[in-house]
């Protein structure tokens, strides 16, 4: 078995002299989308950056902030996913426009601001002014960027992107291939993210093992580098209790017969997923499954693998815990907006924190969950504020998964799996059955 030890084995004659010199970075310079950024990076216009949760859409805008020629350390990111509601997103955004001279501000995740938010910004962006400022004065010397998860005519189809804010971003957009579509890099990045990986727990780790890089490679990689680096994570806390160097399929996850090839079929149509997660519908002629769907064919899978070996997990305890945990990592750290998030008070999310933390172990160790793990956490960050409840909506997934897969399981045992009493339980499947779940 033979690792990949030689990074510069792999250097790639196609990749743009631009890609050096940001950390992190592995020549890759994913099918075009590097070269665009650094000629559009000149142009005094706005720029759009487009492609799923996890393709490297902020080491592009760092190659746009880099090759217009401004100083490093004078890139702002603003997660307007963070913002709790329309007054804490106006006045964050006029604060970082009117101290924006000589720097790029990137607003991540735009469209899931409110439409009169979106507005004003297009409205300063378009003429170039600020907002509520007299004497009018202009925009300083700043470089806009916008990172979207789909293209912008869908979003503006799905109503969470406004045309008026379309408008200033659509005209060179920039698009980044998901990972799968990029094969020549896999391995790059593998390599790239197993050395930081290394060095934050204090250990060397020789490699992948020659099986490891073929599973990497045939991979659909659907959750693209941030799939990878949380499975890299995972694997490393497993090679290292055992005293091992190598990491192998098994450690990854995605050894043959797992998921790495697995089909994904789509799901049946349900209110909560149509209005949830609406963001990445299927292109014209292919499947591309959304988070959510991904997620609901992971909840399926997790619970076959727990009654094949005869376990009874509580998976509806774990699957609240990764959401809440998610949801307040989103926040970062905020109770109020993590409660409102999940449709919940503030005393809730802290009284559950002694369970959740309690649970821990036994969660992130279970190979059983960690794909569901993974894709409850890249659900929490993408979706938007919703009427419905979050964690409503995950539950009845498990519930509904649960009912058709464990027929012959006594009713308290799938109440137990679910964290539930028994008529809680009872409740929550007459309200799916009502609900057409």
């Amino acid at each position: 078995m033979q690792a990949m030890t030689d990074s510069s084995k792999l250097a790639d004659s196609t990749a743009s002299p631009t890609d050096g010199g940001i950390d992190g970075y592995v020549l890759d310079n994913m099918e075009g989308a590097v070269d665009q950024a650094s000629f559009l990076a000149k142009l005094d216009i706005p720029v759009a950056i487009v492609g799923p949760h996890g393709t490297g859409k902020m080491y592009v805008a760092k190659v746009v902030h880099r090759e217009s020629g401004r100083q490093p350390g004078m890139l702002v990111q603003i997660d307007c996913r963070a913002f709790r509601n329309r007054s804490e997103a106006i006045r964050s955004i006029a604060k970082e426009l009117k101290q924006s001279e000589g720097k790029t501000l990137v607003f991540k995740s735009p469209h899931l601001m409110s439409a009169d938010v979106q507005n004003k910004l297009a409205r300063q962006i378009a003429t170039r002014t600020l907002a509520d400022v007299m004497p009018v004065r202009y925009l300083p010397n700043v470089k806009l960027v916008a990172l979207f998860p789909d293209t912008i005519e869908k979003l503006i189809l799905f109503g969470s992107l406004t045309e008026k804010l379309a408008s200033v971003f659509a005209g060179f957009p920039i698009n980044v291939p998901s990972i799968k579509d990029r094969k020549q890099a896999v391995l790059r990045w593998a390599d790239k993210i197993l050395g930081q990986e290394s060095e934050k727990r204090g250990r060397e780790f020789k490699g992948f093992t020659g099986e490891a890089e073929r599973a990497m490679l045939a991979h659909n990689w659907l959750g693209n580098i941030s799939e990878m680096r949380q499975r890299i994570g995972q694997a490393l806390e497993v090679v290292a209790a055992e005293h091992r160097q190598w990491v192998t399929p098994v450690d990854l996850g995605i050894y043959e017969g797992r998921l790495a090839d697995q089909p994904y079929a789509t799901p049946a149509p349900a209110s909560f997923l149509e209005s949830m997660d609406t963001l990445s519908q299927p292109a014209e002629g292919s499947y591309h499954p959304t988070v959510l769907e991904q997620l609901d064919l992971a909840l399926g899978q997790a619970l076959n693998n727990m009654l094949a070996a005869n376990l009874l997990e509580p998976l509806g305890a774990w699957l609240t815990d990764d959401l809440v945990l998610s949801v307040k990592a989103r926040y970062r750290g905020n109770m109020r907006a993590t409660a409102e998030f999940l449709h919940t008070r503030p005393r809730n999310v802290g009284r559950w924190m002694a369970g959740i933390e309690s649970r821990a172990s036994a969660r992130n160790s279970s190979s059983i969950w960690n794909e569901s793990q993974r894709l409850v956490g890249e659900w929490a960050r993408e979706v938007s504020q919703s009427s419905l409840s979050p964690l409503d909506a995950s539950r009845n997934m498990l519930v509904t998964h649960l009912e058709k897969l464990s027929a012959n399981l006594r009713l308290a045992s799938r109440a137990q799996v679910m964290d539930m009493s028994v008529p809680t339980y009872r409740k929550t499947i007459r309200e799916n059955h009502d609900q057409g779940a």
